[in-house]
């Protein structure tokens, strides 16, 4: 993919976040600190070894929920994540 296709590709990724909030807060029922809403962003300085051993763990613990199936008073939580290297040579906050 081009540079102009992850543009895209990540517009459409975030509007699909968006989407997925709103319809989640008009509901009359929603609370987000009881149902454990959580959005984060954070700064890790990793090497490129760790930075992989961290895809893969997060991979992991994704793929072991994804197996489960609806019931038994599941609730189905929807994940997005987002890795982006932030090179500015700042302290991680983009300074």
């Amino acid at each position: 993919m081009t540079k102009d296709d992850h543009r895209r590709a990540f517009a459409a990724f975030a509007g699909a976040v968006l989407a997925d909030f709103d319809r989640y807060l008009a509901r009359d029922d929603a609370d987000p600190p009881r149902e454990g809403v959580l959005y984060r962003q954070g700064a890790v300085y990793v090497t490129e070894d760790e930075f992989a051993e961290l895809v893969d763990e997060l991979e992991a613990v994704v793929a072991r929920r994804t197996r489960t199936e609806p019931g038994d008073g599941r609730v189905r939580h929807i994940i997005g994540l987002v890795l982006v290297p932030d090179k500015t040579g700042g302290t991680g906050d983009g300074t």
